[in-house]
């Protein structure tokens, strides 16, 4: 067994006889159960895999995995040699021209062939009559990945379409996290890119390309929250120039923000602190006091956890300053920065300046009771993270009993959100919990 819970298994374990013939024929319950034997907890897998906890549970109680891309990301994960899974070691071949144009076009279904018939039903009486279902059975049923046909022309309504797909895609990964959407968003992305090269106006264009870096944006956002940064980083490089052909300030501004909250994530506070800035310079454009508190809370991040207390706290305040003077509110998914947006920034900040130096802890209580109370409870993940820096604070320097109430509560409400980063934020609360076992053992 081994003590660090976010640690990958062993590599001898994928060696083992019973474990290679499970990887072999892609029996995941198998490897989970297997897993167990050794050790290894579910709430662990959910963290190296991304997935949520009671998936893992229901996988682990029979219930088959078929897609490729949770293979891929159950392989790369836990550290399993790809070639035990026959996964390929590289990206997927991008498919030929014929290729799209058999699958879209020609008049067809959308699948390549149709099932033979006989060979079908005997496959459905199978499974209803309770026999197992063996790989050639399921090699029956195994579908080729084939894009939705594109219409002809778009226009203003397939754009508002998309806008409204993508807001209900950003509301879903502020509710819980990153690994609940991911998969969608990057297949969206896929139909947006479809739809630029249908035939449109210089203003669908335009719009289109608004849409298609908030699209770029979340997968960014939702890779991060996952624990892939390569991914958010090329996704958010992607969103950057996107929006640039929309020539958005805003949105690039937003997604050069975002790969700073990246790189402060990986410590590279420097490379942070500049990226925000770049940000800060296309901000400027557009005249936004939202968009800059919003960008000097991100300054302000990378300030604390560099331990620059004084330029934490100055960022912070110009933060305030600049929020004083809103004019119009942004539009933009996941733009949107008021007051009680601000109080959990400070908050937040104040929490990482409490590591360095306890005597933050008191103004960090004080600032984090105010701005959990006012958060929306439809941003569960946010209120999750405020929640873990409350009760860390509590056990810092506050209140004992509190920070142990905090402290459970959080931990059931994570174990609903799919997020890598809520998981790696429940560290704080594990460090400051060493003399509450009961707490610290459920973390």
């Amino acid at each position: 067994m081994w003590r660090d819970q976010h640690e990958r298994p062993d590599p001898a374990i994928w060696e083992l006889p019973a474990m290679r013939t499970a990887l072999a024929r892609r029996d995941i319950t198998a490897v989970y159960r297997l897993l167990k034997r050794h050790g290894v907890s579910q709430r662990r897998i959910a963290h190296l895999t991304g997935q949520a906890q009671p998936e893992i549970s229901v996988i682990a109680r029979g219930r088959q995995v078929m897609s490729y891309d949770v293979l891929d990301r159950i392989a790369d994960g836990m550290g399993i040699p790809r070639g035990h899974m026959g996964l390929a070691y590289g990206a997927p071949a991008e498919p030929t021209s014929e290729a799209k144009d058999r699958a879209v076009g020609g008049g067809m279904d959308g699948v390549v062939d149709v099932p033979d018939r006989r060979e079908f039903m005997g496959l459905l009486a199978k499974v209803a009559m309770g026999a197992a279902v063996t790989t050639a059975d399921l090699a029956l049923l195994a579908n080729p990945a084939v894009a939705t046909p594109a219409p002809s022309r778009v226009g203003a309504t397939e754009v508002e379409q998309l806008r409204d797909l993508t807001r209900v895609l950003w509301a879903q990964e502020k509710a819980l996290g990153g690994g609940a959407v991911r998969e969608a968003v990057i297949a969206q992305l896929g139909w947006a890119r479809g739809l630029l090269r249908a035939e449109h106006t210089d203003e669908v264009d335009r719009e289109l390309h608004a849409v298609l870096s908030d699209l770029f944006a979340l997968a960014g956002w939702a890779s991060h929250d996952v624990g892939l940064p390569g991914a958010a980083l090329r996704y958010l490089g992607q969103a950057v120039t996107t929006a640039k052909e929309a020539d958005d300030p805003v949105r690039t501004a937003l997604a050069l923000g975002k790969v700073g909250r990246v790189y402060t994530h990986q410590g590279a506070f420097g490379e942070a602190r500049d990226v925000i800035g770049l940000g800060m310079v296309v901000a400027e454009k557009s005249g936004s006091g939202e968009l800059a508190a919003q960008l000097l809370c991100n300054q302000a991040r990378a300030h604390a956890h560099a331990g620059a207390a004084v330029h934490a706290t100055e960022s912070l305040d110009r933060a305030g300053g600049a929020l004083a003077d809103v004019r119009e509110p942004l539009t933009v998914p996941d733009a949107t920065f008021g007051g009680a947006l601000l109080a959990s920034e400070r908050g937040r900040v104040l929490t990482t300046l409490t590591i360095h130096d306890r005597r933050y802890a008191a103004e960090a209580i004080e600032t984090l009771s105010a701005s959990t109370q006012r958060t929306d409870p439809a941003r569960a993940k946010r209120l999750a993270f405020g929640l873990t820096e409350l009760a860390t604070c509590h056990l810092r320097g506050g209140d004992t009993n509190t920070g142990l109430r905090l402290g459970h509560q959080v931990v059931d409400m994570a174990a609903g959100i799919r997020s890598n980063r809520l998981t790696e934020h429940l560290k704080l609360l594990r460090a400051a919990a060493h003399r509450q076992p009961e707490l610290a053992q459920r973390i």
